[in-house]
């Protein structure tokens, strides 16, 4: 049998003016001269990958894939339209990531220039590339409390997850982040525990550091609106997490530590910036 989307060991059975012909024993597959990287003669095997033209027709090729149905790996991102991101696999052909495959919102998609981890997945006359999502994973163990370095794979309701360059995969809460992020983003992340074969993370960082960056973050949001910001005492935590992504407990600390130095002043229904 045929694997499309991976790469086949098969018999140069046949040259004609512009492509050579494949054969498992079975099945035929044309590979085209520009497809070959050299010159091929009768009788010889190839490792050749299988994939699917523009048109939809079965075809070879001798480049080698970045990925494959059994290899995944890091891809660039080359292209965008309606139907999801094109990402370059190492062959003539680009492959699409399906929209199928990626957040509803098209702002939390991935942008060109952007590398993702994928796996190819074959359908009818059709191979697509599929972000890894922890299930496709069993990785190499992470140390707690450290932080490390990875890209957004997913854009939850609750959260994110990211994979590192090792395939690590963390998950983290929605709660513990401090902006929000697109599909194949570059983070920073501190890992807090670990479950099965995933990991949990935060962007937050110790409370104190946190209510520094966050007052900082108050200051400069409370500067470009023009030093007023509709949000107090009594500012509900959903309204407050919609303005600013944080927590009632962590707005509360950041804009006490900026009425202590007398920066703001703070009422029931805004904030205002004290005159520079």
């Amino acid at each position: 049998m045929l694997e499309y989307g991976n790469i086949n060991k098969l018999e140069v059975i046949k040259i004609t003016d512009i492509a050579y012909t494949l054969s498992d024993g079975i099945n035929e597959v044309f590979l085209h001269f520009n497809q070959s990287l050299r010159e091929l003669n009768v009788g010889e095997v190839v490792d050749a990958f299988l994939y699917y033209d523009q048109k939809k027709r079965l075809c070879a090729t001798l480049e080698t894939p970045i990925i494959t149905s059994t290899k995944y790996d890091f891809v660039e991102v080359v292209g965008i339209n309606s139907a999801g991101v094109f990402v370059n696999i190492g062959i003539a052909k680009d492959i699409l990531v399906s929209k199928d495959y990626l957040p509803k919102f098209e702002k939390q998609w991935p942008r060109i220039g952007d590398k993702i981890p994928c796996i190819i997945k074959a359908k009818t006359n059709q191979l697509v590339a599929k972000i890894l999502e922890p299930i496709d994973l069993i990785s190499d163990q992470l140390e707690i409390n450290n932080e490390y370095n990875g890209i957004v794979t997913q854009v939850l309701y609750n959260g994110i997850n990211i994979c590192t360059s090792n395939y690590q995969m963390i998950n983290i809460n929605k709660n513990l982040l401090r902006k929000q992020y697109h599909v194949g983003e570059s983070i920073t992340f501190k890992v807090t525990a670990q479950k099965e074969n995933i990991y949990n993370g935060t962007t937050i960082e110790q409370k104190e550091k946190a209510r520094l960056q966050d007052s900082d973050y108050i200051l400069d949001y409370l500067r470009k609106m023009g030093g007023m910001i509709p949000l107090g005492n009594q500012s509900s935590p959903e309204d407050i997490y919609r303005v600013l992504n944080m927590s009632k407990s962590a707005f509360k600390r950041s804009v006490g530590h900026l009425y202590k130095l007398k920066l703001i002043t703070i009422e029931d229904d805004r904030i205002i910036l004290i005159e520079e």
